[in-house]
């Protein structure tokens, strides 16, 4: 087939996945061509900034989780500020507001009870249905649900205990247990990233299908069609299990057989973030003067937080799971609706009052996103290994990339998105022949 354009290597995906990536081949001299099909850079990244609001606003990806060496090379180099979260975690338990104390210790007592080897795998809802630690531990059970449903934006009906015993919580490490934010706004990150290929991102340029043989690829795209000796992949699970004649979706010929056994094995959560932007600090004047989070098991949204340790009076609103899923199908006003009347609930606050303290909100629907498909990924029962299998090249010629493609404890995080798409340009500048 002729291309209208030829390179090396095309990346699909200007996610930090793809522009890691793209960074790294260009620094051993390989040509690249990166596809994005939005008319942006950064994916699952997304910062929005309003002049009434103190701080940049988080739509997509916003906290550094643990050491997060990826992440933190880059706020150093591109002299970015990052702080790690501080202040308190409350709980509400049956209407009462609790100090959730040993938060992290608590967890693990949970969590360090699961077996990664355990065959046949379950779900993390068939494993709490064993009450692990007996009655004294029914509280925590309560804790380590709702941070499997949220944290992992998981139906707990459906996550492997496996892939959770293996890297589901930082498992008392004290460098992966914290939580940090970049103040400038996450989407400095891929704007750093993206500093060596800039000239070779394109924007808004879908890929309809990629026809492949060892050492060549075709891609038909909405700007033309496109040839190079290798293609790395970095689209979300939900963009590379959609449907033929789905929006976004992308037919790849000859299939890729194995790989797709493994994205058979996952899937992606779901969540709903509202970020709301008030006229003070109403929960400082009790007892949540310091708050970092709070969490419960509202019906509809389980966990709030604050953006500690920055003073504004802006609290982010998440739902993950079942939860979030159910929130993403309401139009905004009523998921707004929803919303507020949570936070009276949760804050005990008078619900008119909060709506009068209300100055905007701001929020992006990721399951209606035809190129995200869901927030990210997790491992169905039965898949704790098929991030490592999407992981593995196909024929030297087709790479897979993105936070899907890390071990659990990495999956779903912006360090883990940017170590995979490096992998992958390893990976394939080995098979080139090219050395950095």
């Amino acid at each position: 087939m002729s291309a209208s354009h030829r390179t090396d290597v095309i990346i699909v995906g200007a996610g930090v996945s793809g522009l890691a990536a793209a960074r790294a081949l260009r620094e051993r001299g390989v040509r690249v061509e990166l596809l994005e099909a939005r008319d942006r850079i950064g994916g699952r990244v997304l910062t929005h900034r309003d002049p009434r609001a103190p701080a940049p606003i988080e739509l997509g990806a916003e906290f550094v989780h643990g050491s997060a060496p990826e992440v933190m090379s880059i706020v150093r180099e591109a002299a970015l500020l990052a702080v790690d979260v501080c202040g308190q975690r409350w709980e509400r338990r049956n209407k009462r507001l609790l100090p959730s104390r040993d938060f992290w210790r608590r967890l693990e007592n949970v969590m360090g009870r699961m077996n990664a080897s355990r065959d046949p795998d379950r779900s993390f809802h068939e494993f709490l249905a064993t009450a692990p630690g007996g009655r004294r531990l029914a509280r925590d059970r309560a804790l380590a649900r709702e941070f499997v449903e949220g944290f992992h934006a998981a139906d707990a009906l459906r996550i492997s205990e496996r892939a959770l015993a293996k890297g589901g919580s930082p498992h008392g490490d004290v460098n992966e247990q914290r939580i940090g934010r970049v103040l400038d706004g996450y989407d400095h990150v891929p704007g750093w990233l993206s500093r060596k290929p800039y000239d070779s991102v394109r924007l808004r340029t879908t890929v309809r299908s990629i026809e492949w043989e060892p050492g060549a690829v075709h891609l038909d795209t909405s700007k033309g069609s496109f040839a190079a000796r290798a293609a790395i992949l970095t689209l979300p699970i939900g963009v590379l299990q959609a449907r033929p004649g789905d929006v976004g979706a992308v037919r790849i010929h000859p299939a890729i057989a194995r790989h797709e056994d493994a994205l058979s094995l996952m899937t992606t959560g779901a969540v709903t973030r509202l970020v709301l932007l008030f006229r003070e600090e109403f929960w400082r004047k009790g007892k949540l003067s310091n708050l970092s989070f709070l969490q419960g098991s509202d019906t509809d949204v389980p966990v709030w937080w604050t953006l500690a340790p920055l003073r504004a009076p802006m609290l982010v609103a998440w739902a993950g799971g079942r939860r979030g899923a159910a929130l993403a199908l309401l139009g905004i006003e009523e998921r707004l609706d929803r919303v507020l009347s949570s936070a009276a609930r949760q804050f005990g606050a008078p619900r008119k009052k909060l709506a009068s303290l209300l100055v905007e909100s701001w929020t992006h629907n990721w399951e209606a996103d035809p190129f995200a498909r869901g927030a990210y990924s997790y491992p169905l029962v039965g898949g704790s290994k098929a991030g490592e299998a999407l992981a593995k090249p196909i024929r030297g010629t087709l790479y897979l990339a993105g936070e899907a493609t890390v071990k659990e404890s990495d999956s779903g995080t912006v360090h883990g998105a940017i170590r995979s798409g490096r992998r992958a340009a390893t990976q394939l500048a080995r098979h080139l022949g090219v050395h950095s």
